[in-house]
């Protein structure tokens, strides 16, 4: 249900972005529309099988108040599909301050989101697009010809006496060698638990990933390869002599023959993985339905088999709305499931108006000229 609370907040914050033309120089309206049915067919103790189909829209002002720093407000609205004559939406603010300079973007508040950061499958789970689109913290990103990153740290609550913080943090760095082959480092972080309070332990949950992506122009259209070295760090308290840790090696071939149309397959080999934001299939841990984060319960088994092959395809459609279909298959462990996913993203972008800027005194034709 909408909730009374979130509908005055909703309220103040378009009253606080019709503040904006007092301050800024140009004013954008921006809306991003998500209609999205994702569907996964597991019955392995890996990872839960979950049917998530529902509507997504990111409305904000956007004031620059510059030609480096931007403000934006604005609401984020989920609403899950069902005949509920109740039914239940999730409703968000958006406030961000951006700096931009060259390739250089520097975040405030809401963060950007898009394709999970850049992240491999196995450090963060595809299905977090839709369940978790908007997150807040800060952010640095680059886009440069030497390097590119997106480097964060997302709070997901704050410590207080009843609750222990929570956030995840890390980030992709991609270095460019040529057009077609980049060295890439990642890390994902999870933490669980305060200084000041806690309430259940403290619990950190590290993934660092080293690789590199190779594009082949050419081959079957276009090819990529991605080769992956995969480990995990698992630890609860303070101690660093409890870690556990694991790791794995992943591989992914993608064919694009038009452009639109991608034929991948992913191997996977690993022994004792875990991850906490990451697709469990992967993991050598059962779902969170059955495993705890504090001792690790639900431990399957330590070598882990999994492939995954699958075909996307995207249609472009009127404007820059894109319509995407996805197939998987999956192979876990001895065991095949399958998984889809249709979506379709219709972003909507405004230019409202250009507020004047203070004009500079002029001299009086009369003053004496040096």
């Amino acid at each position: 249900m909408i909730r009374k609370k979130n509908i005055l907040l909703f309220g103040a914050l378009w009253g606080a972005c019709s503040a904006f033309p007092a301050q800024a120089a140009d004013i954008h309206w921006k809306n991003n529309f998500t209609f999205y049915g994702d569907n996964t067919e597991f019955f392995e103790p890996y990872r839960t099988g979950e049917t998530l189909l529902g509507q997504q829209v990111q409305s904000r002002l956007e004031a620059a108040l510059g030609p480096n720093a931007f403000l934006s407000a604005g609401a984020f609205a989920d609403f899950r599909s069902t005949s509920n004559v109740d039914p239940v939406v999730d409703v968000k603010p958006l406030l961000s301050f951006e700096y931009r300079e060259g390739g250089t973007r520097l975040v405030m508040g809401t963060l950007e989101t898009r394709g999970r950061h850049g992240f491999l499958e196995p450090l963060e789970v595809t299905t977090l697009e839709f369940t978790r689109p908007v997150e807040y913290g800060i952010q640095w990103m680059e886009d440069d010809p030497s390097f590119k990153c997106d480097m964060f740290l997302n709070w997901h609550q704050l410590n207080t006496p009843s609750q222990p913080e929570q956030m995840d943090y890390g980030g992709v760095w991609k270095e460019p060698l040529d057009g077609n082959f980049s060295f890439e480092e990642e890390l994902h972080g999870f933490h669980d638990g305060g200084q000041l309070y806690t309430t259940g332990g403290i619990v950190n949950n590290w993934v660092p990933a080293l690789g590199f992506r190779w594009k082949v122009p050419g081959l079957l259209g276009s090819t990529q390869f991605d080769v992956f070295g995969v480990m995990s760090g698992f630890l609860m308290g303070d101690s660093t002599g409890g870690t556990q840790y694991g790791g794995g090696g992943y591989l992914k071939a993608e064919i694009s023959p038009d452009g639109n149309l991608g034929l991948f397959g992913i191997g996977w080999r690993g022994r004792d993985f875990y991850s906490q934001e990451g697709d469990a299939n992967y993991a050598s841990y059962g779902s969170p339905d059955s495993a705890s984060l504090d001792q690790l319960h639900g431990f399957v088994r330590g070598d882990r088999t999994y492939v995954e092959i699958g075909a996307r395809r995207d249609f472009h459609l009127e404007g820059d709305a894109l319509f995407e279909a996805e197939f998987r298959v999956h192979f876990i462990d001895e065991s095949t499931a399958y998984s889809y996913r249709l979506a379709v993203y219709a972003p909507l972008d405004v230019f409202l108006l250009s507020t004047p800027k203070e004009a500079k005194p002029s001299r009086d034709a009369n003053t004496p000229q040096n």
